[in-house]
């Protein structure tokens, strides 16, 4: 197919309505209610074997179409009373059309038109999240825990099935605490959990002219190791004035170390051929880091 320079190939008209609502109780305690809906014209196209680099961000044309997500939630907010904490709880539940996935067996190196490679359907997201925060004294911070499913349904992908998306947590916690030590210092930790990526592993394998290929069977059917790990740091005030503020922040990122999985690809055993190894690649460790921040 070919345009003329600066032909309009397509065009996508697609309103964005937003509603909100809040129902006080009483004075401590309200009930909220939205609907929103989104579109997307930038696409995350990924790999289900493995991360980035293969991930590939691709806009909209006449084919990929704008991704479009309808969100309907319902939230409950507490102030409990004689302490300083705020308990908020939302469920929710999101379609989504126009879902984008590799097809079975794409070539994702390949140098042809990236349309070749896809197919398209639809989505849908539901969950629910609570929140506990300490909003005032020398400690504060909060905790955070998200139940959640993910899933797609696209033609010719997992028997026609729902799968699950890449992107599918279910079970996602942090937990924030902010320390004042004193009038300059001031202490901070961030610990986080979620469940691996969901991803499709190899379930068998066989031999062709020598070279060894392996057979997959459900899309994200499997998961990545579970992801965790503690940052902690430690601020100190050097300057606040009326229009100056300046701070000088330490801190260490995964703080114990934790080998979180950021790929894991599968080979033959190098000592008996008969069996594969899961080999399981890393990033980063500990990583301590000082930086200066200030404002005006």
């Amino acid at each position: 197919m070919n345009y003329s320079r600066g032909e309009i190939v397509k065009n996508y008209i697609n309103p964005e309505p937003r509603i909100a609502a809040s129902y006080q109780l009483n004075n401590s305690s309200a009930v909220k209610l939205s609907y929103t809906r989104n579109t997307q014209n930038l696409h995350l196209i990924s790999n289900s074997t493995s991360s980035s680099p293969t991930d590939k961000w691709i806009a909209s044309t006449n084919i990929i179409k704008p991704e479009i997500a309808d969100q309907l939630a319902l939230g409950y907010y507490k102030n409990l009373k004689n302490i300083p904490y705020e308990l908020t709880i939302e469920a929710y539940y999101k379609t989504m059309q126009n879902q984008i996935d590799y097809r079975d067996g794409a070539q994702v190196f390949t140098n042809e038109a990236i349309e070749t490679q896809l197919l398209f359907g639809k989505g849908r997201a539901y969950g629910i999240e609570w929140q506990l925060k300490k909003t005032s004294g020398r400690l504060n911070g909060w905790i955070s825990y998200t139940l959640s499913k993910t899933e797609r349904k696209i033609e010719d992908i997992n028997n026609n099935n729902w799968y699950n998306a890449r992107q599918d947590r279910t079970h996602d916690i942090a937990i924030v605490g902010m320390y004042q030590l004193s009038q300059k210092w001031v202490l901070s930790a961030n610990w986080i959990f979620y469940t691996g990526d969901a991803v499709t592993y190899p379930t068998g394998k066989y031999r062709i002219d020598n070279e060894v290929y392996f057979y997959y069977s459900e899309r994200n059917g499997y998961r990545m190791p579970n992801y965790h790990r503690l940052d902690i740091g430690a601020t100190r005030q050097l300057k606040k004035g009326k229009h100056f503020t300046s701070e000088l922040n330490f801190s260490i990122y995964n703080a114990y170390g934790r080998a979180n999985a950021y790929q894991v690809n599968f080979r033959e055993s190098e000592t008996d051929p008969t069996k594969t190894e899961a080999v399981q690649t890393s990033l980063f460790t500990f990583v301590p880091s000082i930086s200066y921040n200030f404002k005006f």
